[in-house]
């Protein structure tokens, strides 16, 4: 199966708690959950971070991650939030 895009568009990101770096990780996880689901009819999806190898080796575990899926104006947005206690980073993004 091919992945038919490209990139991810982030247009809005809002933390609390995180660091520059993990920040940067967890984005890179998000774009790749994105993505992975994309190709389905699923329009939400929660993982633990630590399933993802490249999560336990960048230092993410504890994350969790809730990605969700909405048609706006004919295209896709995706809603994704990492948690962890006190920690948050939200994401809004598209592919293109």
């Amino acid at each position: 199966m091919t992945n038919r895009y490209k990139e991810a568009i982030i247009e809005d990101i809002r933390s609390h708690g995180i660091m520059a770096a993990e920040q940067s990780h967890l984005l890179d996880l998000f774009e790749y959950a994105m993505k992975s689901i994309a190709t389905t009819l699923a329009r939400e999806a929660r993982f633990e971070i630590t399933d993802f190898a490249s999560g336990r080796e960048r230092g993410c575990e504890g994350f969790e991650l809730l990605l969700h899926r909405t048609r706006s104006d004919g295209r896709e947005i995706w809603y994704g939030e990492f948690t962890r206690g006190e920690q948050r980073l939200s994401v809004m993004a598209s592919l293109e």
